[in-house]
């Protein structure tokens, strides 16, 4: 039974990237045949890779990487700090329970470290 579940999950991870790597591909097409090419190539995604199972996040950033794609990711969990990204601006949204203000925390991905940006 164990089995049956792990090549289950397995399967359904391995559909989730399925998923991405067209519609990156499509995204990347259509950009490639804009008439200006000095356009933004922004991808936006709810929920980023929420799917994807950890070992596997790398390479969908790679993929972006590789494409040449912009992105704006929202996540609860994903940091998007992977050696994959060059460097990547971070931020952090949080809400106290009691408050109605919303605090933004910045940071900055260079590749190698995660690093708070104090204003």
């Amino acid at each position: 039974m164990q089995e049956v579940l792990v090549k289950s999950n397995l399967k359904d991870m391995e559909k989730t990237m399925a998923m991405y790597v067209p519609l990156f591909a499509v995204v990347n097409a259509k950009y490639n045949g804009a008439d200006k090419k000095e356009c933004p190539r922004i991808i936006a995604l709810d929920e980023a890779f929420s799917e994807v199972h950890e070992n596997n996040i790398s390479d969908m950033f790679k993929l972006l990487e590789k494409m040449n794609l912009d992105y704006v990711l929202n996540s609860q969990v994903l940091w998007g700090d992977y050696e994959t990204v060059k460097e990547l601006a971070i931020c952090e949204l949080t809400k106290d329970r009691e408050d109605d203000i919303v605090v933004v925390e910045r940071f900055q991905w260079n590749g190698k470290e995660k690093v708070i940006v104090l204003e």
